[in-house]
């Protein structure tokens, strides 16, 4: 085989390796993993420890929701069943955000156990999906 066979060869070694590796790192990375309220309670205390970020999946609940404008912080609690999750979340409160509303936060619990959310997401509220199902 000529030098020029065996450049060629490695060259395209090279690409398909970077493309195998950019196709895999692009699949792990958009790959979701939501945590619930109540498995963040049983992981509560090592989560606490560590300064990882989470994403955690759940419903506004009707505890008191406080919110001051003049500092766009919003403190909120998201729970499912009896497991409840306080959230301090600081930045612009989405439109559609009420009690009983579902939300994703992303963020870091606290050594107080709060979620500090870096990130506040709200989905639709059950009221149009249930239009959508009758217009269909």
């Amino acid at each position: 085989m000529s030098t020029h066979h065996v450049k060629v060869a490695i060259g395209m070694t090279v690409i398909v390796a970077a493309v195998a590796y950019l196709l895999l790192s692009g699949t792990t990375a958009s790959t979701v993993y939501f945590l619930t309220v109540p498995e963040v309670q049983q992981q509560l205390s090592a989560l606490q420890q560590g300064s990882r970020p989470i994403r955690v999946a759940g419903q506004v609940t009707a505890d008191p929701i406080q919110w001051e404008a003049g500092h766009l912080s919003l403190a909120f609690h998201i729970g499912e069943g009896e497991a409840r999750l306080p959230v301090q979340y600081k930045g612009v409160k989405p439109d559609m955000f009420q009690a009983g509303v579902s939300v994703i936060v992303e963020g870091r619990i606290g050594r107080d156990g709060v979620l500090v959310a870096s990130t506040l997401m709200t989905s639709c509220p059950s009221k149009y999906q249930d239009e959508k199902k009758s217009t269909s």
